[in-house]
Order: C-alpha cells, then sequence, then structure tokens
C-alpha cells in the first residue's frame, strides 16, 4: 500500500493542493482563502482519485485476505484429514498386529494338534503291523490245517476205495459229507482271501494317510501367511481322518470278531472229520468182521 504524503499545515489558511501546475515555491497572497476555482477543483479531482485508489487497494486486500483465509481453512482441513487418516493407520495397524498375534497362537495349536495326530497315527501304524502280523499267522495255520485235512481226506480217500466194492451205501454217505467238507474249506479259504485283501486295502490307506499327513504339514509350512485357508485345509483333513480312522477302526473290529468265527469253523471242520475217520475206521472193522 503506497505512503499517503501530507503537506505541511499552512499558518493561516486551508491546505495548499500539490499540484503539478503549481510552482516548488508559490508566491504567497494576501488573502489565503480567495483562490481561483479551477484550482480547488483540480484538488478536489486528486483527492477522488486518491480515495478510489485507496479503496481499490482495500478491496484487494480484503480479497487477498480472504483467500488466505479459505486456504488456511483448506490447510486445516487437509491437516485435519491427515490426521484423521493417521489415527485410522494406527488403529489399523494395531489391529493387523493384533490378528498377526492371534493368528501366531493359532498355528502354535495348529502344530501341537499335528503332532497328536501323527502320534496316533504311528500308534495306529503299530496296532495295524501287529493285526497283519496276527493275520499272517491266522493264514500259516490255515494253511496248515488245511494240508492236514487234505491228509486226511486222501486216507479217507484210500479208505473208500478199500471199502467200496463191500460198503456202497458208507461209500455214498462219505461222498456226500466229503463234498460239504470240500465245500467248506472253499468257503473258509474265499473268506481268507477277502481277509487277506481287506488288509492289503488298509495298508493302502493308511500309506494314503501317511502322504495326506506329509502334504498338510509342507502346506502349513509354506502357507503361514494365508490362515484361512489353511484352517479350510486342517478341517478337511480331520474330517477325512476322522473317517478314514472310524473305516479303519470298524475294519478292525470285524476281523476281530470274523477271525475267531474262521477258528471255529476250522475246528468244527476237523472235529467232523475226525468223526468221519473213526467211522470208516468202525464200517472197515464191522466189513472185516463180515467177512
Amino acid at each position: 500500500m503506497p505512503a499517503i504524503q501530507t503537506i505541511p499545515r499552512s499558518p493561516i489558511g486551508p491546505l495548499p493542493i500539490d499540484s503539478p501546475m503549481s510552482p516548488e515555491h508559490p508566491t504567497a497572497t494576501p488573502n489565503g482563502w480567495s483562490r481561483p476555482n479551477a484550482h480547488a477543483a483540480s484538488q478536489a479531482s486528486k483527492t477522488s482519485q486518491y480515495i478510489d485508489k485507496i479503496t481499490s487497494e482495500n478491496e484487494k486486500l480484503k480479497r487477498e485476505l480472504k483467500a488466505e483465509r479459505l486456504a488456511r481453512e483448506e490447510e486445516a482441513k487437509r491437516v485435519s484429514a491427515a490426521r484423521s487418516k493417521a489415527e485410522d493407520s494406527r488403529a489399523e495397524h494395531q489391529h493387523l498386529q493384533m490378528l498377526v498375534d492371534t493368528n501366531a497362537r493359532a498355528l502354535e495349536r495348529k502344530d501341537r494338534k499335528l503332532e497328536e495326530l501323527k502320534a496316533q497315527l504311528e500308534h495306529e501304524t503299530r496296532n495295524r503291523k501287529i493285526a497283519d502280523e496276527k493275520a499272517a499267522e491266522a493264514l500259516k495255520m490255515l494253511g496248515d490245517m488245511r494240508s492236514a485235512t487234505q491228509r486226511h481226506l486222501a486216507t479217507a480217500y484210500e479208505q473208500k476205495h478199500l471199502a467200496e466194492t463191500n460198503a456202497d451205501t458208507a461209500r455214498e454217505g462219505y461222498k456226500r459229507m466229503t463234498d460239504v467238507y470240500e465245500k467248506k474249506i472253499k468257503y473258509v479259504t474265499e473268506q481268507m482271501n477277502e481277509l487277506r485283501q481287506m488288509q492289503h486295502e488298509n495298508a493302502d490307506k493308511m500309506k494314503r494317510q501317511t502322504i495326506i499327513s506329509d502334504q498338510l504339514q509342507h502346506e502349513l509350512a509354506r502357507k503361514q501367511r494365508t490362515e484361512d485357508k489353511m484352517v479350510d485345509m486342517m478341517g478337511q483333513y480331520k474330517r477325512e481322518h476322522a473317517k478314514e480312522m472310524e473305516e479303519l477302526t470298524k475294519e478292525a473290529e470285524r476281523l476281530r470278531r470274523v477271525v475267531p468265527e474262521k477258528e471255529q469253523e476250522l475246528d468244527k471242520l476237523l472235529q467232523e472229520l475226525q468223526q468221519t475217520k473213526d467211522k470208516m475206521k468202525w464200517v472197515m472193522a464191522q466189513q472185516k468182521r463180515q467177512l
């Protein structure tokens, strides 16, 4: 804003008018109030121009002040928004940190659960191995029994041929009993083959369970940052594992029930063979007495 120029007050009369037309040192008139009207009009015009200039500059300053105030308000809004965003970011960071801690604890729990599942799997594997060994022993016993049965059958066939000429009725009865025994032996053999096949299938299931467990452990190590997917996989594994273990448990229970039944059938078959042998001996003795 330009400085306002002032003229020293005259000791007598009004202030002189600074005009480029007036001389630098005007000559004092006898009466200071009696001046030409043209000079007064020029002085009034300059004053009006000066007032207009002051008013214009004042309006300009008001506009600049208003613009500055608006700029400061916008800056205050931006600072407030940035501060709010910083608070939100801080809260989000705290929330994420809490989630990280929660996920870390969940991973620790799942690692412990995985170790427990591995221990259970090892225990079931040992039990399955023991069951396989017992089944192998049962198969060996069945083979021995079958060999003994075949020997008894061979002896019975020989006795049948010796007594065939004089004991037609005994021969026919013996043949029927032999057919029955052969069917029983065939049935028992088929049952044991089915048991052996089931044991192989159970062994394959245990291998698949081991492979799934190893794959899950690798997946857990690789997917620690994708907790949701890991939870789904772990839940699926638990369901599949529980289902497989339930089926294996039922199968093992069925095998434990079936093997004693087969052994009882074999014992009964041996007893019947022994009774048949005794009967044939008795028939042969009777035939010899008749001869």
